[in-house]
């Protein structure tokens, strides 16, 4: 009996996998739409154009909300040494942050024209709609 048990193993093997493999194996997958309008996102890239879009929105304005601070808390220190080289300290940091933020910019973009594509996407505002 086992001198069968391993012919019939392989000879089912290879009958099963050829049905298998002649199977039709294309997946269609579908983007959701809401009124006739597809929504989410096509590829990886746009994804990550918009990622990197929101993060240098957010973190330039965390950059000036830090440098509004610091300018105010200044105008409130009341001349005192403490409260003055606070204020100064956050008035600096938030231009070091600034700073790197231009130069994370500046290198995406360079890294985006070696690459071939546009890794920021474009800033543009949109007008109100007429």
């Amino acid at each position: 009996m086992k001198r069968f048990s391993v012919p019939a193993s392989i000879l089912a093997y290879f009958t099963v996998a050829k049905a298998v493999l002649a199977a039709d194996n294309t997946i269609s997958i579908e983007r959701p739409k809401i009124n006739n309008a597809p929504v989410g996102y096509s590829d990886l890239s746009e994804f990550i154009r918009n990622a990197m879009t929101l993060i240098f929105i957010i973190a330039t304005i965390i950059v000036l909300v830090m440098l509004v601070w610091g300018a105010i808390e200044w105008i409130m220190s009341g001349s005192t040494k403490d409260g003055v080289e606070n204020a100064r300290k956050k008035i600096i940091q938030a231009l070091v942050g600034f700073a790197i933020l231009a130069v994370a910019f500046a290198i995406a973009k360079v890294a985006g024209q070696f690459l071939g594509f546009d890794i920021i996407g474009d800033f543009t505002i949109p007008g109100p709609s007429q």
